[in-house]
C-alpha cells in the first residue's frame, strides 16, 4: 500500500507517528459542499460516488444513496475490497467491481491525481466527484451523507430527513 505525496504514488507501508498506539484517520483534503447556487449546485447526472464495499465508511454513504432515492442521481464505481500496492484499484475480474466509466482509470489514486496533482495524503473512500470539472468534491463520509441527506430533495422529491 501507498499514498500520494505531491501528487506522486509512493510505495509503502503507512505507519503511525511514534508514540502513536492507535490508528488515527487522516483530516480529509476535500470538505466542499453541494448547494443550490454554491459552486457545486445539486443536478441529476453530474456527480459520482466513488467507493469499496470493504469500507464501512463508504458502505454508509451507499445507504444514504439509496434511502434518498439517488441511483439515478449520482453514478457509482466500485472498487476491489483488496487494497493493494497500488490501492484501491477496479480489477475488472473481481466480482462486484464496478470500473470507472468517467475517466477509465485502473486505480483511485489516478482520480485523486486528476483532481490535484499536488494532493500529499492517504489515497481513501468513499469520494464524491464531480464530473463537469473533474474535481473532488468530498471525501469525508459524515459530510457526504449529510449532502446526499437534503442537497437533492428538489430534484428526487425525497424530503424525509436521516439527519439525527
Amino acid at each position: 500500500m501507498g499514498r500520494l505525496e505531491n501528487g506522486k504514488w509512493v510505495y509503502g507501508k503507512l505507519l503511525p507517528d511514534p508514540g502513536e498506539p492507535s490508528f488515527k484517520r487522516q483530516e480529509q483534503a476535500f470538505r466542499s459542499s453541494i448547494e443550490a447556487g454554491g459552486e457545486y449546485p445539486p443536478e441529476i447526472g453530474r456527480y459520482h460516488l466513488y467507493v469499496s464495499y470493504a469500507c464501512p465508511w463508504s458502505c454508509r454513504a451507499l445507504i444514504f444513496r439509496k434511502l434518498k432515492n439517488l441511483e439515478n442521481v449520482i453514478s457509482l464505481s466500485v472498487t476491489s475490497p483488496d487494497m493493494l500496492e497500488e490501492g484501491w484499484t477496479f480489477d475488472p475480474n473481481f466480482p462486484g467491481v464496478v470500473g470507472d466509466d468517467i475517466f477509465k482509470k485502473r486505480y483511485l489514486y489516478e482520480i485523486y491525481q486528476g483532481a490535484d496533482d499536488k494532493f500529499t495524503g492517504e489515497v481513501t473512500v468513499p469520494v464524491l466527484l464531480d464530473k463537469k470539472t473533474g474535481r473532488i468534491v468530498n471525501n469525508e463520509s459524515s459530510e457526504i451523507i449529510r449532502i446526499f441527506n437534503s442537497a437533492f430533495d428538489s430534484l428526487t422529491g425525497n424530503g424525509e430527513d436521516f439527519y439525527p
